[in-house]
Protein backbone atom coordinates (compact mmCIF):
# COMPACT_ATOMS: atom_id res chain seq x y z
CA UNK A 1 0.00 0.00 0.00
CA UNK A 2 2.97 2.36 0.76
CA UNK A 3 5.00 1.76 -2.37
CA UNK A 4 1.15 2.09 -4.46
CA UNK A 5 0.84 5.71 -2.48
CA UNK A 6 4.92 6.32 -3.04
CA UNK A 7 3.85 5.45 -6.97
CA UNK A 8 0.88 7.15 -7.26
CA UNK A 9 2.64 10.50 -5.59
CA UNK A 10 5.55 10.13 -7.95
CA UNK A 11 3.56 9.86 -10.97
CA UNK A 12 1.47 13.08 -10.28
CA UNK A 13 4.96 14.90 -10.09
CA UNK A 14 5.65 13.29 -13.24
CA UNK A 15 2.82 14.47 -14.98
CA UNK A 16 3.27 18.37 -13.01
CA UNK A 17 6.75 18.42 -14.19
CA UNK A 18 5.03 18.34 -17.61
CA UNK A 19 2.66 20.45 -16.71
CA UNK A 20 5.30 23.32 -15.05
CA UNK A 21 6.32 24.97 -18.32
CA UNK A 22 6.19 28.08 -19.82
CA UNK A 23 2.69 28.53 -22.10
CA UNK A 24 4.96 29.20 -25.01
CA UNK A 25 6.35 25.27 -25.07
CA UNK A 26 2.42 23.65 -25.63
CA UNK A 27 3.30 21.18 -28.37
CA UNK A 28 6.52 20.30 -26.97
CA UNK A 29 7.58 16.77 -26.62
CA UNK A 30 10.39 16.64 -25.13
CA UNK A 31 11.15 18.48 -21.55
CA UNK A 32 14.29 19.32 -18.90
CA UNK A 33 13.23 18.92 -15.33
CA UNK A 34 15.80 20.80 -12.81
CA UNK A 35 15.74 19.91 -9.04
CA UNK A 36 17.96 20.47 -6.49
CA UNK A 37 19.00 18.46 -2.97
CA UNK A 38 15.84 19.01 -0.69
CA UNK A 39 14.44 15.99 1.13
CA UNK A 40 10.58 16.83 -0.60
CA UNK A 41 12.39 16.95 -3.63
CA UNK A 42 14.19 13.39 -3.39
CA UNK A 43 11.34 11.59 -5.12
CA UNK A 44 12.74 13.31 -8.59
CA UNK A 45 16.45 11.48 -8.67
CA UNK A 46 14.33 8.17 -7.53
CA UNK A 47 11.67 8.41 -9.72
CA UNK A 48 14.34 8.98 -12.55
CA UNK A 49 16.75 6.38 -11.55
CA UNK A 50 13.79 3.76 -10.66
CA UNK A 51 12.27 4.55 -14.45
CA UNK A 52 9.09 5.91 -13.19
CA UNK A 53 9.69 8.96 -15.13
CA UNK A 54 10.36 7.62 -18.30
CA UNK A 55 7.05 4.99 -18.20
CA UNK A 56 4.67 7.99 -17.57
CA UNK A 57 6.33 10.33 -20.33
CA UNK A 58 6.42 7.05 -22.51
CA UNK A 59 2.72 6.52 -21.75
CA UNK A 60 2.31 10.59 -23.22
CA UNK A 61 4.82 10.05 -25.80
CA UNK A 62 7.32 12.23 -24.77
CA UNK A 63 10.50 12.62 -23.28
CA UNK A 64 11.51 13.70 -19.72
CA UNK A 65 15.31 14.58 -18.91
CA UNK A 66 15.32 14.95 -15.02
CA UNK A 67 18.86 16.90 -13.76
CA UNK A 68 20.16 17.29 -10.42
CA UNK A 69 21.85 21.07 -10.28
CA UNK A 70 23.52 21.01 -7.57
CA UNK A 71 22.93 24.62 -6.37
CA UNK A 72 19.28 25.94 -5.68
CA UNK A 73 19.38 29.20 -6.55
CA UNK A 74 21.29 28.43 -10.10
CA UNK A 75 18.67 25.59 -10.86
CA UNK A 76 16.17 28.46 -10.56
CA UNK A 77 18.51 30.98 -13.01
CA UNK A 78 19.27 28.27 -15.25
CA UNK A 79 15.24 27.78 -15.76
CA UNK A 80 14.76 31.45 -15.85
CA UNK A 81 17.20 31.46 -18.52
CA UNK A 82 14.95 28.92 -20.43
CA UNK A 83 17.44 26.30 -20.27
CA UNK A 84 15.00 24.28 -18.19
CA UNK A 85 11.30 23.46 -19.17
CA UNK A 86 10.27 23.08 -15.16
CA UNK A 87 12.45 23.31 -12.43
CA UNK A 88 11.36 22.19 -8.81
CA UNK A 89 11.71 25.07 -6.26
CA UNK A 90 8.85 26.67 -3.77
CA UNK A 91 6.30 29.06 -4.69
CA UNK A 92 7.74 31.89 -2.69
CA UNK A 93 10.99 31.35 -5.39
CA UNK A 94 9.04 31.07 -8.00
CA UNK A 95 7.64 34.43 -7.45
CA UNK A 96 10.91 36.18 -7.42
CA UNK A 97 13.75 34.90 -9.74
CA UNK A 98 11.48 33.80 -12.91
CA UNK A 99 8.57 36.18 -12.54
CA UNK A 100 11.43 39.19 -12.34
CA UNK A 101 12.99 37.77 -15.30
CA UNK A 102 10.15 38.02 -17.66
CA UNK A 103 9.26 34.14 -17.18
CA UNK A 104 5.58 33.53 -17.95
CA UNK A 105 5.17 30.10 -15.66
CA UNK A 106 2.79 28.04 -14.11
CA UNK A 107 3.07 26.62 -10.66
CA UNK A 108 1.90 23.40 -9.52
CA UNK A 109 2.06 22.75 -5.71
CA UNK A 110 2.17 19.28 -5.35
CA UNK A 111 5.12 18.59 -3.60
CA UNK A 112 5.53 19.50 0.58
CA UNK A 113 5.01 21.78 3.00
CA UNK A 114 7.21 23.15 5.90
CA UNK A 115 4.38 23.98 8.63
CA UNK A 116 6.84 24.21 11.18
CA UNK A 117 9.21 21.55 9.85
CA UNK A 118 12.29 23.70 9.46
CA UNK A 119 15.19 23.39 11.74
CA UNK A 120 18.24 25.38 12.70
CA UNK A 121 21.52 23.11 13.07
CA UNK A 122 23.89 24.65 15.68
CA UNK A 123 26.97 23.70 17.08
CA UNK A 124 28.35 24.96 20.79
CA UNK A 125 24.42 26.26 21.90
CA UNK A 126 21.58 25.06 23.57
CA UNK A 127 19.09 27.26 22.27
CA UNK A 128 17.43 30.07 20.02
CA UNK A 129 18.64 32.24 22.35
CA UNK A 130 22.32 31.14 21.96
CA UNK A 131 22.40 32.53 17.88
CA UNK A 132 21.78 36.46 19.39
CA UNK A 133 25.00 38.37 17.67
CA UNK A 134 26.57 35.23 15.94
CA UNK A 135 25.86 34.87 12.10
CA UNK A 136 23.20 32.39 10.44
CA UNK A 137 24.10 30.93 7.30
CA UNK A 138 20.85 30.74 4.59
CA UNK A 139 20.59 30.00 1.28
CA UNK A 140 21.31 33.53 -0.10
CA UNK A 141 18.03 35.09 -2.49
CA UNK A 142 16.16 32.17 -1.38
CA UNK A 143 12.67 31.94 0.28
CA UNK A 144 14.82 31.11 3.81
CA UNK A 145 16.55 34.25 2.81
Amino acid sequence: MKRTLCRGFVAALMVAAVLVTSTAHAAKKDFKIAWSIYVGWMPWAYAAEAGIVKKWADKYGITIEVTQINDYIESINQFTAGKFDGCVMTNMDGLSIPAGGGVDSTALIVGDFSNGNDGVVMKGASGIKDLSGQSVNLVELSVSH
